[in-house]
């Protein structure tokens, strides 16, 4: 059982005793909904053993082929590297560096991370560097697409299996592989207890939070604490009131007491999104060469081709990955800040939930990057036929990366600030 500890909710700042969870049941904060804690079974060696697996395949499954195509007697395959360097060579490179930091870097370095973490925490040493492993980690952890990618593969072989014959390369089951233990590896991580154990081994008698009687419904603000936006610490305003810039104890971040110009970065990085995506889905993202002649095709173009050819499932994803939750993003967003700024106080808990969702649907937008990618280094029979990334493409992916660094921006606990009810 989970020793009994006072933290602050990252969704709306109330302080919440978050201690004497059981392993696989989870603590929410009674103010927002948010999740507070969850505490796992066995951590440490289940993260060990699962990361470890990810870094024996990440070899093959990054640099060797993942299927080979064989139309008309002409055969070509690509691995996942192969995606990078096509975009690359095409002249996109924005593109390519996207591919390269989502698919192939992070997918290994995240892993590493977790790794070396776990290993140094099972031995309790060196816990600054633990705290700087886990805080890196979390910064860079929703970055790492894999299971994005997956998907990817599955819609391009749906795409591609009725006009040539598909041969499943070894590093197709590494990739498989490598992605399912990745997810059992985030699934089984306690980053709470993590941290809570970095405190004991710095001598902090807290344990990441303050012990003791806290006053109903109060925030950590109200309650002169600063809560760390990296991990969670809460730190008595008084004790850094002298510091020019005030760090966490704990991991070293910089402490505010509310994100730092929070509103003004959210709605820029919120308006170059609402005005790429104009251009993402009106200019074409992908071109086929065929016998010599070109075929431009946009998001909607690719989507009508799935409903075409009877793959409505399919067809579904794309809309809702490419379509849907971009603007449910922008606007979603929008209305956050603008509760914040006219002092909207009605229904924040459906806000914050809101804003929870935007957080994590955000990464699925780069599914239709990914297709391109692929099919660009898969369909190339030379001149017979040829895939090619488009205009549109740089566009889409700025959507997709400037929604995703305004949901990082942007302070849910604006939402509540002011009142401290259970609206």
């Amino acid at each position: 059982m989970s020793p009994p500890y006072v933290t602050s909710c990252h969704g709306c700042d109330l302080l919440v005793e978050a201690g004497e969870v059981l392993p696989g049941s989870t603590a929410f904060c009674p103010r927002c909904g948010s999740k507070v804690h969850t505490p796992k079974t066995d951590s440490l060696n289940r993260t060990l053993a699962f990361t470890f697996i990810v870094l024996l395949v990440y070899v093959p499954a990054v640099f060797t082929p993942l299927m080979t195509l064989n139309a008309l007697g002409m055969e070509t395959s690509g691995s996942i590297l192969d995606n990078s360097i096509f975009m690359y060579r095409q002249g996109y490179i924005a593109v390519a560096s996207m591919v390269f930091l989502t698919a192939i870097l992070l997918p290994f370095l995240n892993p590493a991370l977790l790794f070396l973490l776990a290993a140094l925490a099972k031995t309790k040493r060196l816990p600054r560097f633990q705290a700087w492993l886990l805080r890196t980690f979390q910064s860079l952890e929703e970055w790492g697409m894999g299971e994005v990618y997956l998907i990817g593969v599955l819609v391009t072989i749906i795409k591609v299996y009725s006009m040539a014959s598909i041969t499943f390369n070894i590093g197709f089951f590494c990739f498989l592989v490598m992605v399912v233990m990745n997810l059992c590896a985030l699934s089984v991580l306690d980053k709470s207890s993590l941290w809570i154990q970095i405190d004991e081994q710095l001598g902090f008698e807290d344990h990441g939070g303050i012990s003791g009687p806290i006053a109903e419904m109060q925030t950590a603000m109200e309650a002169g604490l600063m809560c760390c936006h990296e991990c969670g610490k809460l730190t008595k305003g008084d004790d850094v009131a002298t510091e020019d810039e005030p760090e966490c104890p704990r991991c070293g971040a910089a402490l505010h007491y509310r994100k730092p110009d929070s509103l003004s970065r959210t709605w820029a990085l919120v308006a170059a999104s609402a005005i790429l995506f104009v251009p993402a889905n009106v200019l074409p993202i992908m071109r086929v060469d065929f016998l010599g002649a070109s075929q431009y095709s946009t998001i909607m173009d690719g989507i009508i081709y799935f409903m075409h050819s009877g793959e409505y499932g399919i067809a579904v994803v794309i809309f809702t990955a490419s379509v849907l939750v971009p603007v449910y993003k922008i606007i979603g967003l929008a209305l956050a800040l603008l509760s914040v700024q006219l002092g909207w106080q009605g229904r924040r808990r459906q806000k914050t939930l809101m804003f929870r969702f935007i957080e994590f649907i955000g990464r699925w937008s780069m599914l239709d990057i990914f297709v391109i990618a692929l099919m660009a280094v898969l369909v190339n029979f030379g001149e017979f036929s040829s895939t090619h990334a488009a205009i549109g493409a740089p566009f889409f992916a700025g959507v997709v990366t400037f929604t995703m660094l305004a949901a990082l921006t942007f302070d849910a606990r604006l939402l509540w600030d002011g009142r401290c009810d259970k609206s």
